[in-house]
């Protein structure tokens, strides 16, 4: 088994952030067919081949997947493609910095 470990910090609060990482496993379980479930602040998930864990608190997330032996292969793939993402959720709440005045 290979594992995969993804950690960001965010400014979203825990609410925002728990709400954020539901959207996500949704989405997962409608295109993959992943269960999950909540256990306080920690999201387990678990579908053939992969199960994991997102542990969501007031200023990070803490993703780690176990990966099964067909999905080793595909493991730098996999983390791409997961890191991707979650830096693009985290990204739509970030600060926008503002504008200069015209004049």
């Amino acid at each position: 088994m290979s594992n995969i470990h993804v950690a960001r910090p965010h400014h979203l609060g825990l609410e925002a952030a728990r709400a954020e990482v539901e959207r996500i496993a949704a989405r997962v379980r409608d295109e993959y067919g992943a269960d999950y479930h909540w256990s306080g602040d920690v999201l387990y998930f678990k579908r053939s081949g992969i199960s994991g864990r997102i542990a969501v608190a007031d200023d990070s997330m803490d993703l780690t997947i176990k990966l099964g032996l067909l999905l080793t292969a595909m493991q730098g793939q996999i983390e791409a493609r997961l890191t991707r993402k979650i830096d693009e959720a985290l990204a739509r709440y970030e600060p926008k910095p503002p504008r200069a005045a015209d004049g």
